[in-house]
C-alpha cells in the first residue's frame, strides 16, 4: 500500500505541479496580452496625436488668413466711419452756415418761420399729453 500511496502522491505532486505551470503560463500569455493592448493604444494615442498636430500646422495659414482679412474689413470699416463722420460735419457746418446766412439776410422772416416751427412743436407735444 505504502507503494500505491506514493505512486498517488507522486502523481498528485506531478498534477499540482502542472497546474502551477499551466497557470504561469496563462499568467505570462495575459501578462503579455495586456501589455500588447496598452502597446496597441499607445501607438494610437501617438498616431492621433501626430494627426492634431498636423491638422494644426494644416489649418494655421487658413487662420492666419481669415484673421488677416477680418483686420483689414475692420481696418476699412473704420475708416469708412471716419469719412462718413467726416462727410457728416461738412454738411451739418455747410448747413449752419446757410442757415445763418439766411437768417442774418432774412430777420423778420426767419423769427416767423421759427415762431411758426415752434407753435407746431407745442401744439404737438400738447396733443400726445
Amino acid at each position: 500500500m505504502n507503494t500505491t500511496s506514493s505512486k498517488a502522491e507522486h502523481t498528485i505532486h506531478k498534477l499540482a505541479d502542472d497546474a502551477v505551470d499551466a497557470t504561469e503560463r496563462m499568467a505570462d500569455k495575459a501578462e503579455r496580452g495586456v501589455e500588447s493592448a496598452r502597446s496597441f493604444a499607445n501607438d494610437a494615442l501617438d498616431k492621433a496625436d501626430a494627426k492634431v498636430r498636423t491638422l494644426r500646422e494644416d489649418i494655421k495659414p487658413a487662420i492666419d488668413a481669415v484673421s488677416s482679412r477680418v483686420q483689414d474689413m475692420a481696418a476699412r470699416g473704420k475708416a469708412a466711419c471716419a469719412q462718413t463722420a467726416d462727410q457728416t460735419r461738412d454738411k451739418v457746418n455747410e448747413y449752419a452756415d446757410r442757415t445763418s446766412a439766411y437768417v442774418s439776410e432774412q430777420p423778420l422772416k426767419s423769427m416767423a418761420i421759427a415762431a411758426a416751427a415752434g407753435a407746431l412743436v407745442a401744439m404737438l407735444l400738447g396733443r400726445r399729453r
